[in-house]
């Protein structure tokens, strides 16, 4: 029915248009008048009361006027269990915009407060109408207006603990337990202002290694402070335990999420004078070895300062604990490979080696390529076993003269050591041009420079992106992850990478910790796996970073205590991550420089976004 014909019915005698006698249009607006001058003087009446206040009210430090409404029991009961909370508030009219989901807020006892997040809104009719109607929607389409006053905002709070003052000896603080009483009707909701409460309530530390600023929704959150932004550190030191990089890290996202740029912010922070670990046995305390796999050649400009970074940066930065500026100390170690030029985009130091083929004596899978049979695997063995008994030098060529010998080859075979089928496909595949131009090349032997490459304070990256071969890529990134491996779990280990606090960044991990693909894989997965337990006491820590996190190995996925989670696409990369639903729902929707962090010895499960410029040069 349309709007004209509804007004059809309307008596013509009335108001709006009609033409009733001269007398009743006086007798309309003399009532009118009458009732307008009740009104005004019922609202003069109503300005001049000023309801008494309970005595025991909570004295609330801001004022009411911060307030974004108040705890309601109209609606749903007001109840706390050991099992979970059903808390609604009632936001009003002008602070409805202010409101996200995840929105962090206090709800003061007066002795205490309750810290809660905001896990589901609600918008309920005020008054009993249908406005699912035709008439309803042409009007609301024509008109482009509705009045919030017509409707209930209604906000659901999911308690996360009870802030209180701690008494101790030495004084007060500010701590937290289990959410475990339940607030008043009509208690004021209120942002969190104060730094101190937001850190204390999600347990994040006051200081350690920055990652970024705590946020809601892609929106920083903000306080009184100066700067207003809310730091989240990672735990750097004894106080809970040992340092958390040595329960090791991973970094995750799709391409093009700025994960290379957050990487440098963050393993920059590890590079600090002040910056020391214990080692196990020993009283003193030494600055860590950063040591980078970098394929795509872009972790050596951390000898180089940002020029983009201004006064005000400075400032910021200083404020907030965030180290920046030039690592000075900074190698880069070039594999010499034949046929291959190394030219680099940064001015940092560049030494050269070679992996030497006396580094295969126990690590065999470094010529034993993925796609060998079991019986293959075990004929390599035999044979490095054999080869390296022999004296005198040993080398690549060497090797592969031996077993290209017709007369080894009768031997293994007549003497039902090697089936003749798995020695033909063990002398095909060991005998690769790749392998030849990477082993013993005419540069130092990389076991004869460990005291270059693993020294105190020192950020060592290795590139690979110039080397056209991806196989020698892997070669050169498992002979260093072996070599680590080995001598921080072994007793006898060398005394470079046995006593120097080492972290390990690894770039595209997935390649080289993937789920086991073979008998040497299984073997070097296992022994990262070792590695992982044991960092915590070895000094080592892994830092990997992967846009394929389902892919890792889940020995070594389970040793990683703190994942840094940006934008991902791939359901099976969310699902491996198994973080809380409503945190799971964000991550395709994460923008550049937003993440998730998950580390339950740290911190609750928080949102947040990194510096928005590079501590150090990227390009």
């Amino acid at each position: 029915m349309r709007d004209e014909d509804i007004l059809a019915f309307v008596p013509k005698n009335e108001e709006n248009g009609s033409k009733g006698s001269k007398k009743e249009k006086e007798r309309h607006l003399s009532l009118k008048d009458e009732s307008a001058q009740e009104y005004q003087q019922e609202e003069s009446d109503f300005e001049d009361y000023e309801p008494e206040m309970e005595i025991d009210a909570p004295v609330i430090e801001n004022g009411f006027e911060n307030a974004f409404g108040i705890i309601t029991t109209g609606i749903d009961p007001l109840e706390i269990t050991e099992a979970g909370a059903r808390i609604t508030g009632y936001i009003s009219t002008s602070r409805r915009s202010d409101i996200r989901l995840g929105t962090y807020v206090i709800v003061p006892y007066g002795d205490e407060d309750l810290f809660a997040r905001i896990w589901k809104l609600q918008y309920l009719q005020e008054y009993a109408v249908d406005d699912a109607t035709e008439i309803h929607s042409r009007r609301m389409l024509r008109f482009n207006h509705t009045d919030e006053v017509d409707y209930k905002f209604l906000a659901y709070l999911d308690p996360i603990c009870i802030l209180y003052e701690q008494n101790t000896s030495d004084g007060s603080f500010l701590a937290r337990r289990m959410g475990d009483r339940i607030p008043r009707p009509n208690t004021p909701i209120l942002p969190v202002t104060e730094k101190l409460k937001i850190q204390t309530g999600l347990n994040i530390p006051e200081e350690g290694i920055f990652l970024g600023h705590l946020s809601v929704g892609g929106e920083l959150v903000k306080t009184h402070a100066v700067p207003p932004t809310v730091p989240y550190y990672l735990r750097n030191d004894y106080s809970m335990g040992d340092p958390l990089i040595f329960r090791h890290m991973l970094v995750c996202g799709s391409t093009g999420t700025g994960k290379t740029f957050l990487t440098k912010n963050i393993l920059r922070q590890f590079m600090s004078e002040d910056n020391r670990y214990n080692l196990r046995g020993s009283p003193e305390k030494k600055n860590p070895c950063l040591v980078i796999m970098d394929p795509q050649d872009e972790y050596s400009q951390l000898y180089e300062d940002n020029p983009d970074l201004t006064s005000d940066d400075d400032f910021i930065f200083g404020a907030e604990q965030v180290n920046f500026g030039a690592c000075k100390n900074t190698k880069t170690f070039v594999a010499k490979v034949n046929g291959e030029t190394y030219n680099g985009r940064s001015r940092a130091e560049q030494v050269e080696f070679t992996i030497p083929f006396e580094m295969v004596r126990n690590n065999s899978w470094l010529i034993a390529p993925v796609g060998m049979t079991e019986l293959q695997y075990v004929g390599v063995d035999l044979l490095l076993d054999d080869y390296f008994k022999r004296s005198g030098q040993h080398t690549y060529s060497g090797f592969v003269d031996f077993i290209d010998d017709d007369a080894a080859r009768d031997h293994y075979v007549e003497s039902g050591k090697i089936h003749e089928s798995s020695y033909d496909g063990i002398v095909r595949r060991v005998k690769n041009r790749a392998l030849a131009r990477v082993f013993d090349q005419p540069a130092r032997p990389i076991t004869e420079i460990l005291g270059q490459i693993f020294k105190s304070g020192q950020v060592s990256v290795f590139p690979t992106e110039y080397i056209t071969s991806s196989r020698i890529r892997d070669l050169i990134t498992l002979t260093l992850m072996s070599m680590i491996v080995d001598n921080k779990l072994s007793t006898s280990g060398e005394a470079a990478v046995k006593e120097t606090p080492i972290i390990l960044g690894l770039d595209e991990a997935h390649r080289y910790l993937a789920k086991a693909g073979g008998e040497h894989s299984r073997m070097l997965i296992s022994k990262f796996a070792d590695a992982a337990r044991q960092g915590r006491k070895e000094g080592l820590g892994l830092f990997l970073i992967t846009q394929d996190p389902q892919d890792i190995d889940e020995t070594v996925f389970k040793q990683i205590n703190t994942r840094v989670i940006l934008n991902l696409s791939n359901d099976a990369a969310i699902s491996a991550m198994k973080v809380k639903k409503e945190f799971e729902k964000r991550i395709p929707y994460l923008k550049k420089g937003q993440m998730i962090i998950q580390s339950p010895d740290n911190s609750d499960m928080v949102e947040i976004i990194g510096l928005s410029k590079c501590v150090v040069k990227h390009i």
